[in-house]
């Protein structure tokens, strides 16, 4: 890329002026002799501010070190280079150089992009959804942004994994197997706190018809009034009296809104390589276990201590605001211990680093989980926390319910029904992760360039429908003031890979959607202002290049957001 090309010359010919002056830099300061894209056509391709930082090592003002540095820059791809201000060196790179460079572009293809500077294996853990009901909204946006940011690390070498845990155990897994046989065998029974809604009711019909009927009488004569001892004294009495139909109910219902969950996250094209099971971490009690082997990594290194006959970790000595139990009286795990028990799991796999995405409700897991993971890990590995904001779904300017438990609510689904998938995930990733989103159903529904993904793939069909009717030919000859005239698409798209390395590397897909928004604006602008297809020959291949590579940029972008571009509308 030239941006590198230019980078390795000015360090050279600033390295040269250094030793020349008998002036040491380290490596630091070497590190900052550097172009940036500058952005605006008035200070050219590229721009660099290191006189500034370098003037006090060399006793010179700025702009005296910048003419030394210009004077020894030759370089046949710059057509002009200009000291401005109190310093700062712009250069704008020739129209034939651009030109070639915009060519090379098209033989690149669907590689432009591609940078695999960095290497290493990752394992992004996100959704992972209680299967205690079909997706909602919110786990959509987790979904959309998991595969983005995956997207993103490996257009730049990274090997992902992406996974999803399923929490196929523990009182929420109780409460669903509950609510599904009080619905299918005490249909005027009344639990406060069970799962309810048409999923439910129809989880239990399947399941009264396939298991049959209970061969003993309910009696729930027993129940504490307390709403949560009530919950639970209802689990253990269908686990205590009737044994075979709970095990069975457990596992049809987790069974059956797991393969909703799939089916909803493959509407999306949301791929996971791996779903891994809370069940299979194991029992306490067996040494071998996930859980008892993070329990006992933790005490061997003497951060836990016993109080009340509960294990507690000291969580505190990590930054956490109070200590958490792993391990509680009655030798029970604790959800904590768990969570720390998968983390053991997932280190053993030997990944380098590890990304989990969380919604804002699981803020308060990050200084508890990292704590545990500090305390386990291998030398070489880290991990990082991304949280997601809620979603709020509005339309006619009334906001719509998002309540799981009752079974009241718009569902990830019937959205996706209701919008289909693409325009959903560019909505979703078009604000920064922490940010919450206010999703208006009307303007995604509407055609104009009001709503901005119809405008980004208006820019693409428009593409498309000129490149059918006339193509690029490299061996035309190109007219140079139209190249040097589309400065911002020119620039974006020269630099296209370096933009989406800094994207990656921030995990900020929301930048590259609005990258797509003003991509797309340029164009129409363009295309407003110049048609494309005229009666000279030179300037309508001048203008076709420029349409090619804008396709091509919009396609690869819409790739990396999971988004597929529209040939026609």
């Amino acid at each position: 890329m030239i941006l590198i090309e230019l980078n390795q010359v000015l360090k050279k010919i600033v390295l040269k002026v250094a030793d020349e002056s008998a002036v040491a830099l380290n490596e630091k300061i070497i590190e900052q002799i550097e172009f940036e894209i500058s952005g605006e056509k008035s200070r050219g391709d590229f721009a660099t501010s290191c006189c500034l930082k370098l003037a006090k090592y060399f006793k010179k003002k700025p702009v005296e070190l910048a003419k030394i540095i210009v004077a020894n820059f030759n370089n046949k791809k710059i057509e002009n280079i200009k000291i401005e201000g109190p310093g700062f060196i712009n250069i704008f790179i020739s129209p034939e150089t651009k030109s070639e460079l915009l060519k090379n572009i098209l033989i690149q293809g669907d590689g432009w992009g591609l940078t695999k500077d960095y290497s290493g294996k990752i394992l992004l853990e996100f959704v992972s959804s209680n299967p205690t009901g079909p997706l909602h909204v919110g786990h959509g946006r987790g979904a959309v942004l998991g595969m983005a940011i995956a997207n993103l690390l490996e257009n730049i070498g990274y090997e992902v994994t992406k996974e999803y845990y399923v929490n196929d155990a523990g009182r929420q897994i109780s409460i669903l197997t509950s609510s599904v046989l009080l619905n299918a065998y005490v249909k005027t029974f009344e639990a406060d706190g069970t799962y309810e809604g048409k999923y439910v009711k129809e989880l239990a019909k399947i399941f009264r018809s396939n298991f049959g009927e209970l061969d003993k009488k309910i009696d729930f004569g027993f129940l504490d009034e307390d709403k949560d001892i009530r919950l639970d004294a209802i689990s253990k009495y269908f686990k205590t009296e009737f044994r075979d139909a709970w095990k069975e109910a457990k596992k049809f219902a987790v069974g059956e809104i797991l393969n909703l969950i799939k089916e909803d996250l493959h509407n999306f094209n949301i791929i996971h390589d791996h779903w891994f099971n809370e069940s299979s971490l194991g029992e306490v009690e067996d040494n071998e276990s996930d859980l008892s082997k993070s329990l006992e990594t933790i005490k061997n290194q003497g951060h836990t201590y016993t109080k009340d006959g509960a294990e507690w970790f000291k969580t505190t000595e990590f930054g956490d605001d109070k200590d958490r139990v792993l391990l509680r009286e009655n030798k029970e795990p604790t959800y904590y211990l768990t969570d720390v028990g998968y983390h053991k799991n997932k280190i053993d796999r030997n990944f380098d680093s590890y990304i989990n995405i969380f919604g804002a409700d699981h803020h308060g897991y990050i200084p508890r989980l990292t704590a545990a993971f500090n305390v386990m890990k291998k030398e070489h590995q880290d991990i990082e926390f991304l949280l997601y904001q809620l979603v709020n779904l509005y339309e006619e300017g009334i906001k719509k319910s998002m309540s799981t438990r009752r079974g009241e609510y718009f569902s990830l689904n019937d959205l996706r029904e209701d919008l289909g998938p693409d325009v959903i995930k560019f909505f979703f990733l078009e604000k920064k992760s922490d940010h919450p989103i206010d999703f208006d159903m009307d303007l995604a529904k509407d055609e104009s360039k009001n709503n901005p993904y119809f405008y980004a793939q208006y820019a693409y069909v428009r593409c498309c429908s000129i490149l059918a009717k006339s193509s690029f030919d490299p061996t035309n000859e190109i007219d140079l003031n139209e190249i040097a005239s589309c400065y911002e698409i020119t620039s974006k798209a020269i630099n296209y890979p370096l933009i989406l390395k800094e994207y990656a590397l921030e995990r900020s897909p929301h930048s590259l959607v609005h990258f797509i928004k003003d991509f797309s604006a340029t164009f129409h602008s363009f295309y407003e202002q110049n048609p494309v297809l005229t009666d000279n020959k030179i300037i309508s291949n001048s203008r076709l290049l420029i349409t090619s590579i804008t396709k091509l940029i919009l396609k690869n972008s819409f790739k990396v957001l999971n988004v597929k571009p529209l040939e026609k509308m």
